[in-house]
C-alpha cells in the first residue's frame, strides 16, 4: 500500500501488541513491513498522535540484541551488510487499566515519514494487586536451601481463582533480608498467573535428580513403537497436564505423550533475573565477548563424560543408572542420555503466552521449549548455553503463532529451532506453523533458524527477517531424513546479516579476538541427517524441503580457508530397497539479491525447478567456479555473478 502523504516511503502493515506483550505501565508494539521497503531506514512510532520516538533509538533502550546488532555494523567498514531495520517499540511510563492508541510510520534516508498505519487501540493491564513473594512465604534465597514446596504451594495459591495473567503474580526477590538465589526443583506452572524472577535473582534449579521426579515428566514427540525408553523428567519450569504425566506406569502405555492443546492459558514468565538449570559444570573463567562482558561458557559435556562435567546431568544420568540395577550399557547409555536430563523450560498445551526478558542459562538439556501451544511470544532474553551439549536457545513443536524477537542466543545447540515430530503417527498431526523471527542477534550455536530434524507434520509459514548472525555453525538449517517424512515448506528467510557462518577462522570482532569451531554452511537443506536412537514407524513419503526464499541476505566468513560450502543441498537418491522411497529433490528454492564473499564453493544436488536471482559471489578458493552443481534439473541463474555453469 502506497503511502497518501506524497512521500515515496510506503506504510507499515499489520501493528498489533502480540500475546500479553503488555503490562500495567508498558506496551510492545510490532509490526509489519510494507511490501516495497528497500528506501526504509526506520520507523517512527506515535501514541494518541504524539510522536514517541524510532524504533532504532527505542531498541538502543530496551533491546538485549540491539548493542550486539549496533557492534556488528561497527565492524563492517565497507557497508558490505544487509541492514536491518527494528520492527518493533516498547512504550513505558504508561498509566493502569488505561486505553491508548498507537500508529506508525516508516522512515526513509531522508527523513521523510509515510502516513499512519492502521491503529492499535490497547489498555494496559490493571496493577497486579495479589502479590506472592516467595521470601515472605518462607523461601530462602542462599542457594543452598531447598524452596520447592514453599515455591510450588505460592503458584498453586496464586492461580486459583485468578482469570487472567494479570490476576496474580508470584515473584522471586532479590534484596539483602531474601537473598538473590532461590534452589528449587521442577515447579508446574497453572493459568492464569504471572511469575516475575526479579532483576538480581536467580531462580536456580538444584542437582538432586529427585526434585525432577521421572513420574511427574513427559515424553515428546512420541515415537509409539519405541524400542528405547523415551520418558523424560520434567524441566525446573514446566506447563504439563497431570493427567500425561509419565505416571507410575509401563512405558508401553505413553501415558507421558500429550498432544491436547489449550490445556493452559494466559501465563507470563518474565522479570530481569536469571533461570540458571546448574545442569554442567562452568569453566573457569568467561568468554568476553565483542562488548566486552561476560558470557558464561560451559565445559563440554557429552554421552562419555557426564560422570565428570555433570551436575544435575550426572545426578540424573546416575538415577537412571539405579533404574536397572547396574552399570548401563552402551545402548542405554546413549538412550537414557538422550532423554533422562532436565530442559531448562517445557511448556506444553499453552494458549497466550509471554515468555520473555530474562537471562538463561545451564539447563541438564535443553533450553525453552514450547509444545503443542498457540500464541507464544518469546522475546529479549539472554541465553549464554554454550558449550553445552543439546543445549537449543528456543525450540517450538507442532505449535502455532510464535513471535520470537530482540533476543540475544550464544547456544550449544541450535539456536532457534522448529520440530514437528517423526514418522508415520506424525502424518496427521497439526504442523509446526507460523512463526516469525526478527531483529535477534544469534551467536554461536550449531544453527540460528533451523527446521528439524523432527519434521514428520511439517514444519511451515515461517518468516526470519532482520536478523544478525555471528559464529554460528550454520545459517538457515533444515535437516532430516527420508524416512521421518513431512519436511520444511514455505520459509522466507530475508534482511539477514551473517558473519563467520560455519568456519574455523581466527575472528575479530568490537576489537577483540575469537576462534570459531565447527565447519558449517551458511545455507544447508539435508536429508543425511543422523536421527540418533529414535525408532518410529517410517513416514508414507520421504521428507523433502521446498517452497524457500533466500532474499537480501549478505554472508561475509573472512577467508576461503576453513567452512563448509556456502550452500549445501541433498536430496535422497532412492537407493534403498528397505525404505521403498523414490528418488526426492528439494524444489523450488529461491535465492534473490544474495551476496557471498569468503566462502568455499556450492555443493548442489539434488536440488529442482529453483531460481539464482541477482546473486554475486567473490572469493571462493582456488577452484574455478564457486557453482559445484550436480542432478539439479530445472535451475535457472539470472544476473548470478560469476555465471553458473
Amino acid at each position: 500500500m502506497k503511502a497518501t502523504n506524497g512521500t515515496n516511503n510506503t506504510v507499515p502493515q499489520n501493528p498489533c501488541v502480540p500475546a500479553l506483550a503488555y503490562d500495567d505501565t508498558s506496551v510492545t508494539l510490532v509490526w509489519n513491513k510494507p511490501d516495497v521497503y528497500t528506501d526504509v531506514v526506520d520507523y517512527n512510532v506515535y501514541l494518541d498522535g504524539a510522536k514517541l520516538g524510532s524504533a532504532a533509538q527505542n531498541n538502543t533502550t530496551n533491546s538485549v540484541a540491539k548493542p550486539y546488532i549496533d557492534s556488528f555494523y561497527a565492524d563492517d567498514t565497507a557497508g558490505f551488510h544487509t541492514k536491518v531495520t527494528f520492527q518493533n517499540f516498547r512504550v513505558t511510563g504508561l498509566t493502569p487499566d488505561t486505553y491508548y492508541t498507537l500508529t506508525v510510520r516508516s522512515v526513509d534516508g531522508a527523513g521523510k515519514e509515510s502516513a499512519d498505519s492502521a491503529k492499535v487501540v490497547v489498555k494496559t493491564a490493571p496493577t497486579i494487586t495479589r502479590v506472592y513473594n516467595v521470601a515472605t512465604l518462607g523461601a530462602k534465597g542462599d542457594g543452598t536451601t531447598l524452596n520447592t514446596t514453599v515455591i510450588q504451594n505460592a503458584i498453586d495459591e496464586c492461580s486459583s481463582g485468578s482469570t487472567s495473567a494479570f490476576g496474580c503474580k508470584v515473584v522471586v526477590p532479590a534484596d539483602a533480608a531474601s537473598g538473590k538465589v532461590f534452589l528449587t526443583g521442577a515447579l508446574f506452572l497453572k493459568s492464569n498467573m504471572t511469575l516475575e524472577i526479579a532483576e538480581g535473582a536467580t531462580l536456580r534449579g538444584t542437582t538432586d535428580a529427585a526434585e525432577f521426579p521421572l513420574s511427574k515428566g513427559y515424553q515428546l514427540y512420541s515415537y509409539f513403537t519405541n524400542s528405547t525408553d523415551d520418558r523424560r523428567p520434567p524441566s525446573l519450569l514446566n506447563t504439563l497436564n497431570p493427567a500425561h504425566m509419565n505416571g507410575a506406569a509401563a512405558l508401553t502405555d505413553h501415558q507421558g505423550y500429550d498432544e491436547t492443546r489449550g490445556v493452559f492459558q494466559n501465563i507470563r514468565v518474565t522479570g530481569k533475573g536469571t533461570l540458571d538449570g546448574n545442569g554442567w559444570t562452568r569453566t573457569a573463567t568467561d568468554t568476553v565477548d565483542e562488548l566486552g562482558n561476560g558470557l558464561a561458557a560451559f565445559k563440554a559435556g557429552s554421552s562419555s563424560t557426564w560422570s565428570t562435567l555433570g551436575l544435575l546431568a550426572k545426578n540424573q544420568m546416575l538415577a537412571a543408572q539405579a533404574e536397572v540395577g547396574g552399570t548401563l550399557t552402551s545402548e542405554q547409555n546413549a538412550n537414557f542420555y538422550s532423554n533422562r536430563r532436565s530442559s531448562l523450560a517445557t511448556f506444553r498445551g499453552v494458549t497466550n503466552m509471554y515468555f520473555g526478558n530474562l537471562k538463561l542459562i545451564n539447563p541438564a538439556y535443553h533450553g525453552v521449549m514450547f509444545v503443542e501451544s498457540e500464541n507464544v511470544v518469546f522475546t529479549n532474553t539472554t541465553t549464554q548455553t554454550f558449550d553445552i551439549n543439546n543445549a537449543d536457545g528456543v525450540e517450538f513443536g507442532n505449535s502455532n503463532m510464535a513471535v520470537v524477537f530482540n533476543n540475544f542466543v550464544d547456544s550449544g545447540d541450535d539456536n532457534i529451532n522448529f520440530a514437528a515430530g517423526q514418522g508415520k503417527n506424525y502424518q496427521n498431526v497439526v504442523p509446526q506453523q507460523n512463526a516469525w523471527i526478527f531483529n535477534n542477534y544469534m551467536r554461536e550455536g550449531h544453527g540460528g533458524v533451523v527446521a528439524g530434524s523432527h519434521t514428520g507434520a511439517w514444519i511451515q509459514d515461517i518468516l526470519a527477517e532482520d536478523n544478525v548472525m555471528f559464529m554460528t555453525d550454520n545459517g538457515l538449517r533444515l535437516k532430516s531424513t527420508p524416512a521421518t517424512g513431512g519436511g520444511a515448506r514455505r520459509i522466507v528467510f530475508r534482511d539477514i546479516a551473517m558473519r563467520e557462518v560455519g568456519t574455523k577462522n581466527a575472528v575479530t570482532a568490537g576489537g577483540k579476538s575469537f576462534t570459531n569451531n565447527t565447519n558449517g554452511n551458511p545455507f544447508i537443506m539435508t536429508l543425511s541427517y543422523s536421527a540418533g536412537s529414535n525408532v518410529f514407524e517410517n513416514a508414507a513419503n520421504s521428507a523433502q524441503f521446498r517452497d524457500i526464499t533466500v532474499k537480501r541476505v549478505t554472508v561475509d566468513n573472512g577467508s576461503s580457508a576453513t567452512g563448509g560450502a556456502l550452500i549445501s543441498v541433498d536430496g535422497y537418491d532412492g537407493a534403498d530397497a528397505t525404505l521403498g522411497y523414490a528418488e526426492t529433490f528439494h524444489e523450488n528454492v529461491a535465492f534473490d539479491t544474495v551476496k557471498v564473499t569468503n566462502a568455499k564453493p556450492t555443493s548442489i544436488s539434488r536440488l529442482k525447478n529453483s531460481s539464482f536471482t541477482n546473486m554475486t559471489i567473490t572469493n571462493w578458493g582456488a577452484t574455478a567456479s564457486p557453482w559445484v552443481i550436480s542432478n539439479s534439473p530445472g535451475l535457472t541463474f539470472t544476473n548470478v555473478t560469476p555465471t553458473a555453469p
